[in-house]
């Protein structure tokens, strides 16, 4: 893949994926300790391995939901249910996946993941009790 072809990539699943979260992702931080490497790593994280077609983005992501539901990794879960939502996913579907998780997890993360997902519901103004 060419150097342009990567940037755009990049650039056009960065929107898709993340273009509804207020406070930034990892990206952010990243650059204020090496842009260089934040680069690098952004090109290869949402320029190469997100935007592949091997799998519907839907399904790549409620992956991501449910492996950073059973490492406990809050932020990253956050920004992924946002992803999740964006690409269409419901969140009865991003609910579920969650669910599925007290068995490699345990109810603690469930817990935890299920009010991840609250707070990006309120976040989009999608919440309703």
């Amino acid at each position: 893949m060419e150097e342009s072809e990567k940037i755009q990539r990049t650039k056009d699943t960065a929107k898709l994926l993340f273009s509804s979260i207020k406070n930034g992702v990892g990206f952010d931080l990243w650059r204020k300790f090496d842009a260089n490497l934040a680069r690098e790593l952004s090109l290869f994280f949402t320029g190469v391995l997100y935007s592949r077609d091997v799998i519907p983005q839907t399904q790549r992501e409620l992956c991501a939901v449910a492996s950073l539901t059973v490492l406990n990794r809050s932020h990253e879960l956050r920004a992924h249910i946002h992803a999740a939502l964006n690409v269409g996913a419901t969140r009865e579907a991003v609910a579920e996946v969650i669910f599925q998780q007290v068995t490699y997890g345990g109810m603690p993360v469930v817990v935890e993941g299920l009010q991840i997902l609250r707070d990006v519901l309120v976040e989009r103004g999608e919440w309703t009790e």
